[in-house]
């Protein structure tokens, strides 16, 4: 069946009245041009991208930055080819408070109170939202944290063993894993500085719960950017 710009353009446009009314049609989700920003002049954040759009918005620029995720429509398609506009993608950088609101996830060798009420208390000062899950062995807990950031599904994981060290070397073997054993707060913001890492290991024997902490609300803080692998 073929179909016709005028259907498409309508459908587009329910679409777009939908987002608007769920407060969603302006939000770039994150999303920042990372070199691209220096050859564009003009970045759309709508989550669909119309013929309409970019001939209010390009004004005669050669090059513009959508959106990761964002939708072109054939009639826009045209319009970029017809006019010879070149699009440039955004890198998705997520930034410090939208990881602050990420979920993290925290996996622990053994029972201890005080990194559950650390996890408590700094959900509620950074509003960060934590996984916890016991695990009985340490290569079933670096296991878990390793296809926790793999699927994604956490901002960053906190792994606490007494044999910290031995956990981040096991998990350093997947190459989408940047591991290390953490002592303290200051000692976490250097390897944060020099390798950005998603996933500390921390020994909880013999810290306190200020100690633990302080530890996740640095963590949190910094976020946990991965590098490219």
């Amino acid at each position: 069946m073929q179909i016709s710009e005028e259907l498409v353009n309508q459908v587009v446009a329910n679409v777009l009245s939908t987002l608007s009314r769920q407060g969603q049609g302006t939000q770039a989700a994150g999303s920042v041009m990372a070199s691209e920003t220096n050859r564009s002049s003009v970045i759309l954040s709508e989550k669909v991208i119309t013929a309409d759009l970019l001939a209010e918005k390009t004004k005669g620029q050669s090059v513009i930055g959508i959106t990761a995720g964002a939708l072109l429509t054939p009639a826009a398609k045209d319009y970029l080819r017809e006019n010879k506009v070149e699009v440039q993608r955004a890198t998705v950088a997520v930034s410090a408070q939208t990881k602050q609101r990420g979920a993290w996830r925290a996996i622990v060798l053994s029972r201890a109170g005080v990194v559950e009420q650390s996890l408590t208390n700094i959900e509620q000062q950074t509003g960060a939202s934590w996984s916890q899950e016991l695990m009985g062995s340490l290569d079933e807990a670096v296991q878990g944290a390793v296809s926790s950031l793999c699927r994604a599904d956490a901002a960053g994981a906190v792994l606490f063993a007494s044999a910290a060290e031995k956990a981040a070397c096991l998990a350093n073997r997947n190459q989408k894993v940047c591991a290390a054993a953490i002592q303290d707060v200051n000692h976490l913001r250097t390897v944060v500085a020099q390798m950005s890492p998603n996933l500390i290991c921390v020994n909880p024997e013999q810290k306190s719960f200020m100690e633990l902490r302080n530890l996740m609300k640095t963590f949190v803080s910094a976020g946990t950017p991965h590098p490219e692998v």
